[in-house]
C-alpha cells in the first residue's frame, strides 16, 4: 500500500504575499507537494470579481492577475526547502516543447531534484482569445510529449523530428539533467485518450474531477493497461487527486451557501452538458458543451451565469467540488485510496465566496492529518 501524500494548489495571483502567505500555511499543514496554475486568464468572469461575489476580490484585485509560475516556482523553491512544486497543469501550445524541456530542467537544478513537469492538452481560454491554436489538442500534445521524450534522451546529439504540429531539424538540447533523470511528468488527464497517453508516457495522474473510487479504479486501469502496452511499468506512478474544496462547520450549511453563490454557478459551466443532462438538467450552453476544456471566462455573460445557478442542483454542484468538514471530506476521499489513489491536492475554492479566511486553512490542516492517517 502506497504512502498518502497531500499537496496544496497555490492560485498564483498578485499580489505575491498572497501566495507566501498562503505557501507558509500549507507547509504549517504539513504538504508535502505545492502546485501552480499556468493560465493567461482567470477561472471567473472579470465582472463578477467583486467582493460581493468573491471574498478574496477584497484582497486580489483581479482573478486574472496571474503570475507566471515558472519563476514563482523558483521562488517557492529557495524559500521554501521542504516541499516539492509542479504545475497543474501547464500545456505545449503556450509553451514550445523545447522551452518546457529548458525551463524545467532548470527548475531542476535549482530545487535539487524537486520539480514535477505538470502538463496536460490545454484549454481554450490560454490559447484561442491569444491566437493560439485550440483544435486537435489532444493529437498536438501526444506529438509534444514524443518530442519532449527525445530531448530528455537526446544526450546532447542533434534531433530531427518531422510531425504535424512539430519540427525539428537538427535542434540540440544539452541542459544536463538533474542526476541524469527528467522531471517526474505528471499529466492531468479524464478521457480515454489522455489516460492512454498518461500510461504510455508519464510518472502520475493529475485528475480533477470528483468521481466514485470504482470510476477512479476504472481511469487508472486504462492507465495502467497503456502503460503495459507501452513496455512501462507502473512501479513508483502517482495517482493523485485533486480536490476543490468547499469547507464549512457542516456539509449542509457550505452547500445552502454555495448554492447561492454566483461563484460556485459559474464553474458548474466547466461542467459538460452531458454531466447536466445527467442530472436531468438543461446545460445553458446546450447538451453537446464540452466543459471547462471549452469554456471562455471574458465571454460568459451575467445572465448566463444567473441561469446556471437558477438551474443547479446540490447533486449538479457535488459533481465539481468537496464540500463539509474536514471529516465529511476525508470519508469522500477513502474509496479513492482504495482504489489507488496515493496523493491528494488541496485546493481552496471556498476561499472565494465563503469569507472564513484563515479557519480554512486550520481545517485543510485537520483534512491534511485525516488523508495522510489513510
Amino acid at each position: 500500500m502506497s504512502k498518502i501524500t497531500v499537496g496544496y494548489q497555490d492560485g498564483c495571483l498578485a499580489p505575491l504575499f498572497v501566495s507566501t502567505y498562503s505557501i507558509q500555511q500549507a507547509e504549517k499543514m504539513g504538504v508535502d507537494t505545492i502546485w501552480f496554475p499556468d493560465h493567461f486568464m482567470g477561472f471567473a468572469p472579470k465582472w463578477m470579481w467583486t467582493p460581493e461575489n468573491c471574498a478574496a476580490a477584497s484582497v486580489i484585485h483581479s482573478g486574472d492577475a496571474l503570475f507566471d509560475p515558472a519563476p514563482v516556482m523558483a521562488h517557492v523553491a529557495a524559500k521554501f526547502p521542504n516541499v516539492r512544486i509542479g504545475t497543474s497543469v501547464t500545456e505545449a501550445i503556450r509553451r514550445h516543447p523545447v522551452s518546457l524541456a529548458q525551463t524545467f530542467v532548470t527548475l531542476d537544478h535549482l530545487s535539487e531534484g524537486r520539480v514535477i513537469l505538470g502538463i496536460g492538452n490545454g484549454l481554450r481560454e490560454n490559447t484561442e482569445p491569444y491566437g493560439l491554436p485550440s483544435k486537435r489538442r489532444v493529437a498536438r500534445f501526444a506529438e509534444a510529449l514524443e518530442v519532449l521524450k527525445l530531448l530528455f534522451a537526446s544526450e546532447g546529439a542533434p534531433i530531427d523530428y518531422q510531425g504535424q504540429y512539430y519540427t525539428l531539424d537538427g535542434a540540440i538540447f544539452d541542459l544536463p539533467l538533474w542526476q541524469d533523470r527528467p522531471p517526474p511528468l505528471y499529466i492531468g488527464a479524464h478521457a480515454p485518450k489522455m489516460l492512454g497517453l498518461t500510461g504510455r508516457y508519464a510518472d502520475g495522474w493529475l485528475p480533477g474531477q470528483p468521481v466514485s473510487g470504482e470510476e477512479y479504479g476504472r481511469r487508472l486501469g486504462v492507465i495502467s493497461a497503456a502503460a503495459t502496452d507501452a513496455g512501462r511499468s507502473m512501479e513508483g506512478f502517482v495517482a493523485a487527486q485533486t480536490m476543490l474544496l468547499v469547507i464549512g462547520d457542516d456539509r449542509a450549511s457550505v452547500l445552502e451557501q454555495a448554492m447561492e453563490s454566483l461563484y460556485i454557478a459559474y464553474n458548474t459551466l466547466g461542467l459538460p452538458g452531458s454531466v447536466w443532462r445527467a442530472h436531468g438538467l438543461d446545460h445553458p450552453y446546450g447538451d453537446d458543451f464540452a466543459g471547462q476544456i471549452e469554456l471562455l471566462p471574458s465571454r460568459a455573460t451575467r445572465e448566463s451565469v444567473e441561469t446556471a445557478r437558477d438551474r443547479m442542483t446540490t447533486e449538479l454542484i457535488e459533481d465539481q467540488y468537496y464540500f463539509g468538514t474536514p471529516a465529511q471530506i476525508a470519508d469522500s476521499a477513502a474509496p479513492l485510496v482504495d482504489a489507488g489513489c496515493s496523493h491528494f491536492i488541496l485546493a481552496n475554492m471556498g476561499g472565494n465566496f465563503t469569507g472564513r479566511g484563515g479557519a480554512d486553512f486550520e481545517s485543510m490542516a485537520d483534512l491534511t492529518k485525516r488523508l495522510k492517517s489513510m
